[in-house]
């Protein structure tokens, strides 16, 4: 069995030595950061397969060490973590790059279950990619966007567009079947996983950075509509 490398960040000393503990049982080797500051030189130096991530912390926060590790890695799945329960900071996680959330107290059994899954459909979609997923060679298009499968480039009113894996997964998979409304759920299990124990709310998050990404006007979409009460097709 391939070990996995997971980064633990987390200015609370105990929190760090718990979930290193949990996750050490589980066979993954942790490497743990007490700062932003250290978690980002250690994500330089040392290769990790998964991060677990503190929000509040002293001097270089969650969220800048996210944004920080999305500009270097668009795959390395992040785990959030916070004290808070607002829903800002969760929608503000989500458009920084992380995949999944989970709210302090929290049952150490259910981190490793997450970090289980993460790691899982990261590996996967990893998979699906190096085996040329869709026909090779294909391009989709739809007006002025492109979408070609085989290098997975996009454009848009000839601008090249620069996607994170999700976002270009959400865009592929409503684009193979234009006008077909995809309800939520259909998106996040097809692009998070049946095992995702997040919020569908995260599609929405999504929708929005790919509007403003392809869209003229993202206030006015041409290509992602929304059916209210239903979800999305592509056009």
């Amino acid at each position: 069995m391939i070990e996995r490398t997971v980064l633990v960040v987390d200015d609370e000393k105990s929190i760090r030595d718990a979930v290193t503990f949990y996750l050490k049982k589980e066979g993954y080797r942790v490497v743990p950061a007490k700062d932003g500051t250290e978690a980002l030189e250690v994500f330089e130096t040392t290769p990790v397969d998964l991060v677990v991530l503190d929000i509040m912390m002293q001097g270089y926060g969650g969220f800048e060490v996210c944004s920080a590790i999305r500009d270097k890695s668009e795959t390395v799945p992040i785990i959030m973590l916070s004290a808070k329960r607002d829903l800002v900071d969760k929608s503000l996680g989500f458009k920084l790059g992380a995949d999944d959330y989970i709210t302090k107290p929290f049952e150490p059994a259910e981190l490793v279950m997450r970090v289980n899954s993460c790691i899982r459909r990261n590996e996967a979609r990893g998979r699906e990619s190096t085996s040329g997923a869709g026909k090779p060679g294909e391009v989709i298009t739809l007006g002025d966007l492109v979408i070609d499968t085989r290098s997975r480039q996009v454009t848009a009113q000839d601008r090249s567009l620069d996607l994170t894996a999700k976002e270009y997964n959400i865009l592929h998979l409503l684009a193979q079947r234009p006008n077909t409304v995809f309800t939520r759920q259909q998106i996040l299990d097809a692009v998070w996983g049946y095992d995702y124990y997040g919020s569908a709310g995260v599609v929405a998050v999504f929708i929005r950075k790919l509007r403003e990404k392809i869209e003229a006007d993202p206030s006015k979409p041409t290509h992602i509509l929304t059916e209210w009460g239903v979800g999305y097709r592509i056009v």
